[in-house]
């Protein structure tokens, strides 16, 4: 009788061994998704309620060369934007909210004003283009509206 109560011991510890070790697993997915999703999901709700916004589109497995340099160049300038990699799941459901009916070249800034593009500058190849860029449509104080 005494060894049905040990596996019967044994089974429920290894019940909660599962069930933690799922739990550990669910926690774990949701800061990773809200890590590396948010701008993603922030996009795409700007959109959906017409807002303002600058986004700037990437693509974070390696392959840009100069993103990084937009990027400090975006942060210096004091731009407010969503980075958005082109190789989320969602990017196909952006481009077409923006009637970007073109391949992407990346790195590349969107302004959006009430949800459609109003100016936009695609396959950035140095610093002075951005900065023009930034400065002639007087970006930064567009990105900063509340």
């Amino acid at each position: 009788m005494e060894k049905n109560e040990e596996v019967e011991e044994i089974k429920q510890k290894i019940i909660i061994c599962v069930i933690v070790f799922i739990f550990v697993i669910a926690i774990g997915l949701v800061f990773v998704f809200n890590r590396f999703g948010v701008d993603t999901n922030d996009v795409i709700e700007s959109l959906y309620d017409r807002e303002n916004m600058v986004i700037f589109f990437t693509n974070n497995s390696g392959s840009c060369d100069t993103c990084s340099m937009v990027e400090d160049e975006l942060n210096n300038q004091g731009v407010s934007y969503y980075q958005f990699d082109v190789r989320s799941n969602q990017f196909s459901s952006v481009r077409e909210w923006l009637k970007i009916n073109y391949e992407l070249e990346v790195p590349a800034v969107y302004v959006i004003e009430e949800g459609a593009v109003l100016y936009n500058i695609t396959n950035i190849q140095n610093q002075e283009t951005i900065r023009s860029f930034i400065l002639q449509n007087n970006v930064v104080n567009f990105s900063n509206q509340e």
